[in-house]
């Protein structure tokens, strides 16, 4: 029996959690599953056809494949779908998470064959982007369509190996979506502040305020301090405290930030635009996970440790981003350039734009404290490089002028203490 008969036929794989958990050797899966997963028939060929695009997209991959896992290809074009579709670093770190816990699970699931994973892990990866990216939707599918049928081709699996790959991948993408479909982030503003912000921290002296050229509401994503989170127990279980409005050390930090954009070296101007990350760019939770792919290359990661890898930094980086706006909306600091008018009564010149959310803290530094905590335990030798880079990544903010000395320096704390949490729940601790 072919691929595509077997395929069109729709056999129920009846594949029990023990068996799945055989095949996974050490891995064990995020999420939990029914034991029973859903026919593939749809990635046969005769229901989603061919395209050009999709076939040069599963060639490119399939030529990966035996120098690198099937999920690095996967990574590397959910970076491009980012770039493409210019994507929030908010949602970028909230999709990016979705996308390799589907990878994870299904490598964790699937049969102990090489070629059986590479389908599982495709598969899974696909049914979640297209999740995330409807409008690609018949793209990705042809995507994994393609591969299918060039492994079928090879002849190193059997058809019911290959098939089995496509439904274990399908089933976990469908626990992931579902996840997703209940973890509040679809949850729009309603235009009503004082309903959702009812005992007004937002006024006052030190209080964010909409800054040019962002002069509208909402602020950035809200609601997320209420979106569910992969590890921490609360959003606030790591909220820090920002130095009080007109203290010493507030005063002190102001006054710092209008120096440096007074005085700005060429050398810092490049460090705060490099790491800016802006809209059309990979963002901040995409920088990270491409310094990851560089490593892992680098160090011939196999597909266990890659897939394990990614879903950790990108939980870390998806739980960090919930924490970070959780402090943000419940102190709703303003931003320098606020508080250089209304404080010095100075008109500061910024050397990149004030984004439109509250200051404390710094995402960029708790992305990075994260990002550099978790990629240390995988490559031990490059902790010290990767500290200085977080480091950089947040120190860049202050000279862009958008962000307090404090900001960057607990934000960095925020995010070392949720890559802790993430090694510790994945028991990968050093």
């Amino acid at each position: 029996m072919t691929l595509a008969r077997y395929l069109r036929a729709g056999t129920r794989m009846l594949v029990v959690l023990a068996v799945w958990a055989a095949h996974s050797a050490s891995a064990a899966p995020i999420l939990s599953y029914a034991a029973e997963p859903t026919p593939a028939a749809a990635y046969d060929p005769a229901v989603f056809g061919t395209s050009d695009a999709a076939e040069a997209q599963a060639a490119l991959m399939a030529r990966s494949w035996p120098a690198q896992p099937a999920s690095m290809a996967w990574t590397a074009l959910t970076l491009k779908m980012i770039v493409k579709h210019k994507i929030a670093p908010t949602r970028a770190a909230r999709g990016s998470a979705l996308v390799h816990v589907a990878m994870h699970d299904a490598w964790a699931l699937a049969d102990a064959d090489v070629l059986a994973r590479q389908i599982a892990v495709s598969t899974a990866a696909a049914h979640v982007l297209a999740f995330w990216m409807p409008s690609e939707e018949h793209g990705f599918d042809r995507i994994v369509g393609a591969l299918a049928r060039r492994a079928a081709a090879t002849g190193q699996a059997d058809p019911a190996t290959l098939a089995r790959a496509l439904q274990v991948g399908a089933h976990v993408a469908q626990r992931v979506i579902a996840r997703a479909q209940a973890d509040g982030a679809e949850r729009g503003w309603n235009g009503l502040r004082l309903e959702w912000y009812g005992d007004g921290r937002y006024y006052g002296p030190g209080a964010w305020e909409p800054t040019a050229p962002y002069f509208y509401y909402p602020p950035d994503e809200p609601f997320a301090p209420a979106w569910q989170t992969w590890v921490l127990r609360t959003p606030g279980q790591f909220r820090p405290t920002p130095p009080a409005f007109g203290s010493a050390r507030f005063l002190a930090d102001l006054h710092e930030v209008v120096a440096l954009q007074k005085n700005l070296t060429a050398e810092q101007l490049t460090i705060a635009k490099f790491w800016v990350d802006g809209s059309g760019s990979v963002t901040p939770p995409g920088h990270w996970n491409q310094i990851a792919l560089d490593l892992a290359q680098e160090h011939h990661l196999g597909e266990e440790d890659t897939v394990r890898l990614f879903a950790m930094l990108n939980m870390a980086l998806a739980d960090t981003f919930i924490a970070v706006w959780d402090v943000k909306y419940h102190y709703w600091t303003a931003r320098p350039i606020t508080t250089a008018k209304t404080v010095l009564g100075i008109n500061l010149k910024t050397a990149i734009l004030t984004p439109p959310f509250p200051s404390y803290v710094s995402g960029h530094a708790a992305f990075s404290g994260a990002s550099a905590r978790i990629l240390a335990s995988f490559f031990p030798e490059q902790a010290a490089r990767l500290d200085a880079l977080a480091a950089q990544a947040a120190t860049s903010r202050l000279y862009g002028g958008i962000h307090y000395r404090h900001d960057n320096e607990d934000g960095l704390l925020l995010g070392r203490a949720i890559g802790e949490v993430v090694l510790r729940t994945m028991r990968k601790a050093p």
